[in-house]
């Protein structure tokens, strides 16, 4: 006579329970493998140097005298590209100032959290108004717009230059005589100012 066996409900449960735990842990086991398996986050290392100080993505440049002949100027912010992937290179001129007139950008504003005026330029706008529009020139040069990865080193180069004569006397005259006048009444403050922001972001190509 075969005795049947008779399975208690807390022996049951304890087997869902220790069922349910393996499948878990297998999960768990397996999504942690497949992480660490295809997911590879690439490193990222940009270096800005002038000269052979490290500095921020932001610069401030004070141009202290300007007058028709002046030396030329010229500060050079050198990119170093120590990352896995390449860099696009680009820049906001983010505030200037010549002299009393102060010109701040819509991105000068929008890099403060400040909303831009009605009135403000572009960035694009004021570097061809600094390269175009007095008789000495501002411009903001970048030797290449991409950086090789792992190596690549570029450089950005601020220049301001006033020949001796400028092919406009009338320029000259205006503005040398507003420098000079600007100098004598502010005679700690710089002619010129200049904030611009280094742009290095990762390159899809």
């Amino acid at each position: 006579m075969k005795v049947k066996k008779i399975v208690r409900p807390s022996r049951i449960i304890f087997l869902i329970l220790l069922l349910a735990a393996n499948t878990m842990a297998w999960f768990i086991y397996a999504t942690k493998v497949d992480n660490n398996v295809t997911v590879h986050v690439k490193a990222w290392n940009i270096v800005l140097e002038a000269g052979d100080t490290t500095i921020s993505n932001t610069i401030n440049l004070d141009i202290d005298s300007i007058y028709p002949g002046m030396e030329d100027y010229e500060y050079e912010v050198t990119a170093y590209n120590r990352s896995e992937v390449g860099a696009d290179l680009s820049y906001q001129i983010l505030e200037a100032r010549i002299l009393d007139q102060t010109y701040t950008t819509v991105e000068g504003r929008q890099n403060a959290g400040d909303t831009p005026l009605a009135t403000d330029l572009t960035s694009a706008q004021l570097e061809t108004k600094l390269l175009n529009d007095y008789p000495f020139s501002i411009s903001i040069d970048i030797s290449d717009n991409y950086m090789e990865l792992e190596s690549g080193e570029e450089t950005y180069t601020i220049g301001v230059t006033w020949p001796f004569e400028s092919n406009n006397d009338a320029l000259d005259t205006e503005w040398g005589i507003a420098a000079a006048e600007y100098k004598e009444s502010n005679p700690s403050d710089a002619s010129i100012t200049l904030r611009i922001k280094i742009i290095v972001t990762q390159s899809s190509n």
